[in-house]
């Protein structure tokens, strides 16, 4: 018989998030009241009470927990209740390994609805706990399979599951599963867009951000939601780089791009792109396609170049004919009378520079500066030869990125136009299957009152766009396309990493320094 006098008890309580969603009847109160009634009935003492609420029963590093188990190496308590052994945890393998810590420290435990009592050699209930803890942990596993695949399905559908916004957006007060722009940071996502197709690199951009004491997206997240902060942080390489090649600043949703490695681990890891969850049009975009598309492509083309690339105005374009490998350059900066200051230097096969001592390739030695000088020749002559001033002009006009937002504006308020004139008859339809006794007063009230939401919804939207597009035309009157950047791209008299990567797809180099430009248009 066991003599329950001689036990200390400790009682442990646990509620994971995914039990409070699931509306388990497992609530701390609901756990304490049972074990309470258990402690009543078999005149037992508690001496201590550990509680983890919110916290997985996968891991076992729990602050109650950990608590518990060194109140039982002091030999606080003996005796160890939980309501059941889910409580205890879910995860079979620690779940086993902690149940025989008790058995060697002769620590007493007890699964009340489990009928789980170690002390009670003849209870044939403990020969099931290897079996009910299996099940205790395929019980989450399952459930981590259900929830995954309702997120999966969630994010194909473009709704935005994320616990914060993207860096530029915030999430719609009135739909958590929809972003909207913020103005200031996404200015600063405008600005970084900007620096990269204009030549800057990445930890250019970074230090232009850090020295100007624009606050980094975890600081700024702060700020938004009113806590004080004189902190501003130092921009790092790898942000910058996450702002530079997410298309949602495009306005294609894109989630998906890091996830757990396992239900019974913290430990997140980045996924492949080709992994990503992308869909298009699921958000309103901070920068233009055509602006997105040129900063992945200068970002392909100078993806682990050295670090003094960015100065050059072919990173990433020449190659060497006969072996396919990049050409790399060796240069430095001169001060010019004429010129001001320019890249002198060599360029050489990179395969060959690497691998010279095995006779592989050829040098292919070419003067960097005399290889721009024949590159911006050409673009010269093609441009002067083909392009026609008021055709140019028309295009840049037409390629406003001020002219595309508006565009899309007009083309959202004729979709809400459309679904105004929906709702109406949606109205008409419903009263009438009412007239008709089709449904019934209840079930009339009730669609009428979403429809009713909707619509007002719709037109309160409808009423912004309307605002937006007006101030958009006001500055389009007098955003006038200036006749010298024109006369800049026909005659190239100030080229730009922007426009030779939107004209040209690569350089080849031959071993008699033959220099053969492929550009992504065909030449006439």
């Amino acid at each position: 018989m066991i003599n329950n006098e001689t036990y200390k008890v400790g009682v442990y309580l646990r509620l994971s998030c995914e039990d409070a969603k699931q509306k388990e009847s497992s609530s701390i109160t609901n756990q304490r009241d049972i074990i309470n009634q258990y402690l009543t009935n078999h005149n037992l003492l508690c001496i201590s009470e550990y509680v983890d609420d919110g916290v997985s029963g996968t891991t076992f590093d729990r602050e109650g927990f950990n608590q518990m188990i060194k109140d039982i190496e002091s030999h606080k308590i003996n005796m160890v209740i939980t309501k059941d052994l889910s409580r205890f945890g879910r995860n079979e393998g620690q779940q086993l390994r902690y149940l025989d810590y008790f058995y060697e420290k002769n620590i007493r435990y007890v699964a009340i609805l489990d009928n789980v009592d170690t002390a009670d050699e003849s209870n044939m209930s403990n020969e099931m706990i290897p079996i009910q803890c299996f099940f205790n942990e395929k019980h989450v596993r399952d459930t981590s399979k259900k929830m995954r695949a309702s997120v999966y399905n969630k994010r194909q559908q473009g709704l935005f599951l994320g616990k914060t916004a993207p860096y530029g957006y915030i999430k719609n007060p009135h739909n958590k599963y929809q972003l909207l722009i913020d103005s200031e940071s996404s200015q600063v996502v405008q600005r970084i867009y900007s620096l990269f197709i204009n030549g800057k690199s990445i930890s250019e951009i970074s230090r232009i951000l850090s020295f100007e004491k624009i606050p980094i997206p975890s600081e700024y997240k702060k700020l938004k939601v009113g806590r004080k902060s004189t902190a501003y942080g130092i921009w790092d390489n790898r942000t910058i780089s996450d702002i530079l090649t997410l298309p949602t600043y495009a306005g294609n949703l894109t989630q998906g791009r890091a996830k757990k490695i396992s239900y019974k681990s913290k430990k997140v890891i980045r996924t492949k792109k080709e992994d990503w969850i992308i869909c298009e049009g699921k958000c309103p975009a901070i920068i233009s396609n055509e602006t997105f598309d040129m900063a992945q492509n200068i970002y392909q083309h100078n993806k682990n170049k050295h670090k003094h690339s960015q100065d050059l105005l072919l990173k990433g374009l020449v190659y060497c004919k006969e072996c396919g490998h990049t050409i790399g350059f060796r240069l430095q900066k001169i001060k010019t009378k004429s010129k001001g200051e320019i890249l002198k230097g060599y360029g050489n096969c990179n395969y060959w520079n690497k691998h010279k001592l095995y006779n592989v390739c050829t040098p292919h030695s070419i003067k960097y500066d005399e290889l721009e000088q024949i590159v911006i020749n050409d673009i010269q002559t093609i441009c002067r030869k083909h392009l026609d001033f008021n055709v140019l002009k028309s295009v840049f006009e037409k390629n406003n990125p001020t002219q595309k937002v508006l565009n899309d504006l007009e083309s959202k308020a004729i979709t809400l136009s459309m679904n105004l004139k929906n709702s109406s008859q949606k109205l008409e339809d419903l009263y009438n299957d009412k007239l008709e006794n089709i449904i019934d007063i209840d079930m009339y009230q009730k669609m009428a009152q979403r429809i009713s939401s909707e619509t007002l919804s719709q037109k309160q939207a409808l009423k912004d766009i309307n605002n937006q597009i007006y101030n958009i035309k006001e500055k389009l009157k007098q955003n006038i396309i200036d006749d010298t950047l024109i006369n800049d791209y026909l005659h190239l008299e100030k080229p730009s990493v922007q426009l030779v990567t939107s004209l040209i797809k690569r350089i080849d180099i031959d071993e008699e320094k033959n220099i053969s430009i492929f550009y992504k248009f065909r030449c006439p």
